[in-house]
């Protein structure tokens, strides 16, 4: 399926998941360019820096994707970023494609765009929706969550990164707004890590009791540190 449109797009790779329920499924991830947050925490800023990426025809993407596959099969592509939903078309059509090709699709996504995920959910089976907290991001984006979860399928799942900032009021808010639109979702707590951007980490003892009020109110609630800083890989 070769097609004119392109998309900006920072690299092409196969390494393993390091985040969320997937964590440890080796995956050829696609990272696009662009971002329409600015978070505290962002471990990768070239994606979001003006300008970012190199413009990737489908023909040259589905290519380097079948390269990869031949190397070493994967089950699943990680279509990551940036924010992936900003360029809806060009990724709708090359989840169709890797759909016909067998593999399942990933989609990483700050949770803020509903109407571009309403256009590719039937064609995703994992979203990985970061819920935003307003301490990182100085933006307040629940609105646009609560219509986001709505529109969520089984086999995806919620995340929050957590940082030294992050307020008991804001997961109040997390766990009210999961129990009312996603209560079967799984739940992941993420600590952000010192290498992710400007942000501090949260204390350990405070991400416990995240979790455990979490567990109070839901029903799969994890406690997932990043790992790509543990094992040095991407």
């Amino acid at each position: 399926m070769t097609g004119h449109k392109k998309a900006r797009i920072v690299e092409v790779f196969s390494s393993i998941q390091g985040e969320g329920v997937r964590l440890g499924e080796r995956q050829i991830f696609v990272r696009f360019a662009g971002c329409n947050l600015r978070c505290d925490y962002c471990d990768e800023p070239e994606s979001i820096a003006h300008g970012s990426g190199e413009p990737w025809d489908e023909g040259s993407l589905e290519s380097a994707i079948l390269a990869l596959q031949k190397g070493r099969p994967h089950r699943s592509i990680s279509w990551t970023g940036g924010e992936p939903l900003l360029q809806i078309e060009f990724l709708g059509k090359m989840a169709s494609w890797a759909k016909e090709q067998g593999f399942e699709n990933c989609l990483e996504t700050n949770g803020t765009l509903p109407e571009a995920l309403s256009r590719v959910v039937e064609l995703i089976d994992c979203v990985s929706m970061d819920l935003k907290l307003p301490s990182a991001t100085r933006q307040d984006v629940w609105a646009a969550h609560e219509e986001f979860l709505g529109l969520l399928r089984p086999g995806s799942f919620v995340k929050v990164i957590l940082t030294e900032a992050s307020t008991a009021e804001e997961w109040e808010r997390v766990l009210a707004l999961m129990g009312a639109r996603a209560p079967g979702l799984p739940l992941v707590l993420q600590p952000a890590t010192q290498a992710g951007g400007k942000a501090q980490p949260i204390p350990p003892v405070r991400a416990l009791e995240f979790l455990l009020k979490a567990r109070l109110k839901l029903k799969d609630v994890r406690l997932v540190p990043q790992w790509h800083p543990v094992w040095n890989m991407k």
